[in-house]
């Protein structure tokens, strides 16, 4: 089962209606939150754990049609948070439901098996993009990955740099540089999105023209 049909059947069993969050929102942080798979519809979304010292420690950022925390069927990992990074919709599948499902259809059990290969490959690559090379070539590979129709949503600087591994004034330094490169620019119609120069971002990122686009 390929993840397009295996999202499908997954969307069947999500509660109605579906969770809309604004930027920098949070869930996680109550025991009920744990009951739930999510299905990133739109926006942006990062999965993280924080320290005793505060430290914000990413563990995995998302983008429309990845499956959040579906290890909880197995697992359960309460020191896990998810974060918005832009305004977001999210679908939430019951747990419960999803156990119920695989024991009476094997396409449940099928679609699984499909969502999990995915996010394991998903995982890996996203960890080669961002955590391999300079910080500017880490950050250029978020925002070719992270966009939409050459549009995307910028994380606040701190989040920025716990994505790509690197400081927050690193971060800072290297949004600004992009920007009077022309690389990314401010979207007039929506201020809150930038639009990307597809060209001069891969070939700072080195990575061909066509990846990376969501």
């Amino acid at each position: 089962m390929n993840k397009n049909d295996a999202l499908h059947l997954f969307e069947k069993l999500a509660e109605s209606p579906a969770l809309t969050l604004p930027s920098d929102a949070s869930i996680g942080h109550h025991s009920e939150d744990h009951n739930f798979v999510y299905i990133l519809q739109s926006g942006l979304a990062l999965r993280c754990r924080y320290t005793e010292q505060g430290e914000r420690q990413v563990c995995r950022v998302y983008r429309p049609s990845d499956v959040i925390g579906l290890e909880m069927l197995a697992v359960t990992d309460r020191s896990l948070l998810i974060e918005t990074i832009a305004p977001s919709v999210l679908l939430r599948v019951p747990i419960q439901r999803v156990r119920l499902a695989q024991q009476n259809d094997p396409r449940t059990q099928a679609a699984v098996t499909s969502l999990l290969a995915s996010e394991v490959m998903d995982g890996q690559q996203l960890k080669i993009s961002f955590g391999t090379g300079s910080a500017m070539r880490r950050i250029c590979r978020f925002l070719l990955w992270s966009a939409h129709n050459d549009l995307v949503s910028l994380p606040n600087r701190e989040k920025l740099g716990n994505i790509v591994a690197t400081t927050t004034e690193t971060a800072s330094r290297m949004i600004a540089n992009l920007k009077r490169e022309g690389a990314i620019v401010r979207n007039p119609r929506m201020p809150s999105t930038m639009h990307i120069d597809r060209d001069k971002l891969c070939k700072v990122a080195g990575e061909p023209v066509h990846q990376n686009a969501a």
